[in-house]
């Protein structure tokens, strides 16, 4: 394998693409050929305004498309990605988004810094855009890289601040969608491997350090996949079908479509099942919550005469053989402002009120049986 150096990377003279063939490997037998280097799409990507940058990642595949192509990604569908590619429809995070991406864009210097205090390591930094020269559909900008053990690697850096995003961390593993990002990454690189660094926390010890070394078999079957979604689908103009979870293909064709006001389509005969299995399953539902209701009675019945006996208390313990049970109040608070208080801030101050008071608009989907037919 060629070892990628700071040296090769940052030289003005671009490889041709075409040197070298990529074989696809029978099962366990890897014949890639690994004599090439990535082509330069783009010299110098800080020249880049942010809405050029993204029109330039409408040209192929990214690392971090990597798993809307596989079906996994937890942010966007094969369909959003599609659109993208297609017809640049670009969505921006929602408002809640933009400041974890913003944070781990200016926190970036500083996980690199850590980095290096704690593993001695010189990372460099090389900012320019490369397309792989065999599969040209492949591209990707790379945060930092670093030489370890004689091998080149790429540095890629996360911030992540929830207790809810850090499960996949856990026990050494990486987030299935960062490793098919890395996975991309090491393909249109040609190095050694990648290491992810995730910051969680506000203190040195909170970096996680993995490395995940380059695997062939998976990055060939990535590239099958990616193949497949670039040449079937973005260059014949064909969507690909949804496969995702349900709240995420949701999302998506609602942000496709969105709601028209005043218009009416009539669907045809073949949706039928979907209607009938729809309302089967709302009516199932409706049973279960029934059946929930009553259960939540029943608790309700069962901690009344323990509320009575507390006389007030915010805590008790009761103690028989050797089991330990407590029973009390989780204070929770919290400020609002009620409907009456609103109406009257609406009246004495419509100043404040227009400033801060906000109208939200939403439409909640329903099928049901038109009894007036």
């Amino acid at each position: 394998m060629n070892m990628i150096s700071q040296e090769r990377f940052c030289t003005d003279e671009r490889n041709k693409a075409g040197q070298g063939t990529l074989l696809f490997c029978q099962k366990g037998d890897n014949m890639l050929n690994l004599n090439y280097e990535p082509d330069v799409l783009v010299e110098d990507i800080t020249t880049l305004s942010h809405d050029e940058w993204k029109l330039y990642r409408t040209l192929g595949i990214g690392g971090s498309d990597a798993a809307a192509v596989c079906g996994i990604s937890p942010w966007k569908t094969a369909r959003d990605l599609y659109e993208e590619k297609v017809h640049k429809k670009i969505r921006e995070q929602n408002d809640d988004g933009w400041v974890a991406k913003e944070i781990g864009k200016r926190l970036e210097e500083l996980v690199v810094q850590i980095f290096m205090k704690r593993t001695d390591t010189r990372p460099y930094a090389v900012r320019k855009m490369f397309r792989h020269p065999l599969y040209p559909f492949m591209i990707s900008d790379f945060d930092f890289f670093v030489k370890l053990d004689e091998k080149i690697y790429l540095l890629e850096c996360k911030t992540s601040f929830s207790y809810h995003h850090m499960n996949g961390w856990e026990g050494g593993n990486i987030p299935p969608h960062y490793v098919l990002q890395g996975i991309h990454y090491m393909s249109v690189a040609n190095v050694d491997g990648i290491i992810f660094l995730c910051l969680h926390g506000n203190h040195e010890g909170s970096l996680i350090i993995r490395r995940l070394e380059r695997d062939l078999a998976q990055e060939e079957e990535l590239i099958r996949q990616e193949s497949y979604f670039w040449n079937q689908c973005v260059a014949l103009r064909k969507p690909p079908k949804y496969t995702e979870k349900a709240d995420l293909m949701l999302k998506s064709i609602q942000g496709r479509y969105g709601v028209q006001e005043n218009k009416q389509i009539v669907l045809p005969p073949s949706y039928a099942a979907n209607m009938t299995s729809y309302l089967k399953l709302k009516k199932r539902k409706s049973e279960l919550k029934r059946q929930m209701d009553q259960i939540d009675e029943q608790m309700k019945l069962a901690y009344a005469p323990i509320k009575e006996a507390m006389e007030g208390a915010e805590e008790a313990v009761l103690e028989t053989g050797n089991i330990r049970y407590l029973a009390g109040y989780n204070r929770k608070v919290t400020t609002s402002i009620n409907k009456d208080s609103l109406e009257v801030l609406q009246l004495m101050h419509p100043d404040i009120y227009r400033e801060y008071a906000q109208t939200n608009t939403s439409q909640s989907f329903y099928i049901k049986e038109d009894k007036a037919s």
